[in-house]
């Protein structure tokens, strides 16, 4: 693949990868709006569910009352019948007659609502779990996503960091380096000035025993402690007038 090829294909890629990532970033953003969507469906759920438990229960209420009056009215009717007044007898059959179709109406309409109940419970339940799963998945994807933006920050720093320490060290030997040099010449330079002036060959020549009039104090001591020699006498010459004849 020719060199402008290759360029050609990373920067497709770097448009895909940013693309990808705009996509990502568009796709939490919808994923959260249709939680939202979804809770506030459910809050609508729980109301409607709130309003045909509270008419379930009104109906079963009202069973109960038009049974207790059915038991009322059949006692009463057959207390009328004992005393021999057929006409309230009549008038309680009739009532107690409309009381069992209402309760039947009744019957009918509950038995219509409560499996439709049960199924909008389970319905909000599983809802309500899935969306708590959802948000929790959601709220991990974040995290994580959080946590490789800060890994990456941390991993691109602590490059530069590992950069500059190493151009650091660079710097210090060649610190150390011209440092070493300069400290040649310096002693260099003093050993060709010793060498115009002369002091290096006397110092050579100390060094060789030779032509050193310094003397250390156990030489002097030596000297000292040596015995003195008498002086020899002196012979004068004999006086003119004293010569044998």
């Amino acid at each position: 693949m020719s060199t402008w090829g290759k360029i050609f294909t990373a920067i497709r890629g770097g448009i895909n990868e940013a693309a990808e990532a705009a996509a990502d970033s568009q796709s939490m953003r919808i994923l959260d709006q249709e939680i939202r969507d979804a809770e506030q469906s459910l809050r609508r759920a729980r109301s409607d569910l709130a309003g045909i438990m509270a008419s379930n229960k009104s109906v079963m209420r009202r069973l109960e009352e038009n049974r207790a009056k059915e038991t009322k009215d059949t006692d009463s009717a057959r207390a009328a019948i004992s005393a021999g007044r057929t006409d309230l007898a009549q008038g309680l059959a009739q009532r107690i007659a409309n009381s069992r179709a209402e309760m039947q109406r009744d019957q009918e309409e509950l038995d219509r609502l409560l499996p439709r109940q049960q199924q909008m419970l389970r319905t909000i339940q599983e809802t309500e779990s899935r969306i708590a799963q959802m948000k929790r998945e959601v709220e991990n994807v974040k995290a994580n996503e959080s946590l490789l933006r800060a890994q990456s920050a941390i991993a691109h720093s602590q490059s530069g960091i590992n950069t500059r320490l190493g151009s650091a060290v660079q710097s210090l030997e060649r610190i150390k380096k011209r440092q070493e040099v300069t400290a040649g010449r310096i002693e260099a330079g003093a050993e060709l000035a010793a060498l115009e002036n002369g002091s290096d060959l006397d110092r050579q020549l100390r060094e060789a025993g030779i032509g050193s009039s310094s003397q250390s104090a156990d030489d002097v001591l030596a000297q000292l402690m040596a015995p003195t020699r008498s002086a020899e006498p002196v012979l004068l010459p004999a006086p003119a007038g004293n010569k044998d004849k």
